[in-house]
């Protein structure tokens, strides 16, 4: 953090004080030095876990912040199952098919922002897929954040100009290697890296807040791509590199000697610390970090929330499990239901635990599991545990207020 970014967050710490606790804001001003902020259009990015400032969305994020309340900070919304790669890490991999029309996205986002969330993700398959993308943004409105995750595939100039002029906050462009070869490979087609390389190009042209993510593998970690990658970022003018743990989930479910050990985990963590304390180049934002216990832990169905691409609601992407679908039930009826069991933020990835606890996933011809099997499984993994550093804080004398447990 620059003295600059220092000065421009400094309302920001002093509107809270007296409304949070002191042990809150200074562990997060501490914390804050392992960022490395950057200044896009009039605003300030942090990182792409909290949405930019000054903003609607900021406001609402730091009332909601102030009000203990449990509302999703993200939610990440499938538009779509289509894509034209095969990726074996794919999240989304035996979700049912099918996708929403115009008219149900919109009404879709519409619930969304109802719940009080403060960033939508639009996400796949590959949402550039979709003719209305640009609108579907739009219609997010600026009271929220919004993130869209692609590969890169079919972005122009005209569309990416688009998404600018719609309000979009961020693209988030995947990269799985430097070298052009083995990212066309994990991707399963041939110029795949450069159509990638070019929507970056065409991001930054078109002033959009540009940033890239990959999957921090065991092997990335140890031949150090993952240092290549942000100097990859930083020589293309990227704003952001975002770091994902490899999760056994959807095509990637029987892949679980995959998952990082602790020691791995640190490491990344290390990078995102280090990396930052440049104060140059792009933002790193890893999450063996911001969703550490020292951090802000798992938020799955607390603070964060998915709706695949035929609307059934998960705790996050990364976990298939179905709590309701928004097309036979209002999204608030089902986000209420599942705060009698994600009651609290927790320690440790909810998907992790999901796969040491069941067969069912690796079983299963079609995702995400029905709706008493999902209950039935996180009701017996979400018991009562210790807080991520974060939540400690912020609770201390004073209960989190969550309207599903007043209901009951």
């Amino acid at each position: 953090m620059r003295l600059r970014d220092w000065m421009t967050l400094a309302p920001v710490f002093l509107r809270c004080l007296g409304k949070l606790p002191i042990c809150h804001l200074w562990y997060l001003a501490k914390q804050f030095k392992n960022e490395n902020p950057h200044h896009h259009n009039g605003k300030l990015y942090v990182n792409t876990f909290f949405p930019p400032y000054p903003s609607k969305a900021f406001d609402r994020f730091v009332n909601t912040v102030i009000d203990r309340k449990r509302v999703p900070y993200s939610t990440y919304f499938s538009v779509t199952d289509k894509c034209p790669y095969k990726c074996p890490h794919c999240s989304y991999g035996l979700h049912k098919k099918g996708s929403l029309d115009t008219g149900q996205a919109l009404n879709v986002i519409e619930q969304i922002k109802s719940l009080g969330t403060i960033t939508i993700g639009f996400t796949g398959g590959e949402p550039l897929l979709r003719d209305d993308v640009a609108e579907l943004v739009n219609f997010a409105g600026d009271e929220t954040a919004t993130i869209l995750f692609t590969s890169g595939h079919r972005l122009t100039k005209k569309l990416a100009n688009q998404l600018t002029a719609a309000g979009l906050d961020c693209i988030m462009i995947g990269i799985e290697s430097e070298d052009s070869a083995e990212h066309d490979n994990i991707r399963g087609a041939a110029g795949s890296f450069d159509e990638a390389i070019k929507a970056i190009g065409l991001s930054v042209e078109a002033g959009l807040y540009t940033a890239i993510s990959t999957v921090g593998t065991r092997e990335k970690i140890k031949n150090g791509q993952i240092e290549k990658l942000a100097q990859l970022a930083e020589s293309y003018g990227v704003q952001e590199f975002r770091i994902l743990e490899p999760i056994p989930t959807g095509s990637f479910y029987n892949q679980k000697d995959e998952v990082l050990s602790r020691d791995e985990s640190k490491e990344l963590a290390d990078f995102h610390k280090e990396w930052n304390h440049r104060n140059h180049g792009p933002a790193i934002s890893c999450f063996s970090y911001l969703e550490s216990d020292e951090m802000f832990g798992c938020g799955a169905g607390y603070h964060h929330l998915f709706i695949d691409a035929i609307g059934n609601v998960c705790p996050c992407d990364l976990t298939p499990l179905s709590f309701g679908n928004l097309l036979d039930e209002p999204l608030e009826k089902i986000w209420l239901k599942m705060g009698q069991v994600f009651d609290l933020p927790r320690c440790g990835c909810l998907m992790k635990e999901v796969c040491s606890k069941t067969t069912d996933l690796g079983e299963a011809r079609e995702l995400p599991l029905d709706i008493e099997t999902s209950f039935n499984l996180c009701r017996a993994i979400c018991s009562k545990g210790k807080l991520p550093k974060v939540y400690k804080n912020l609770f201390k004398g004073r209960k989190p207020a969550n309207p599903s447990l007043s209901r009951q």
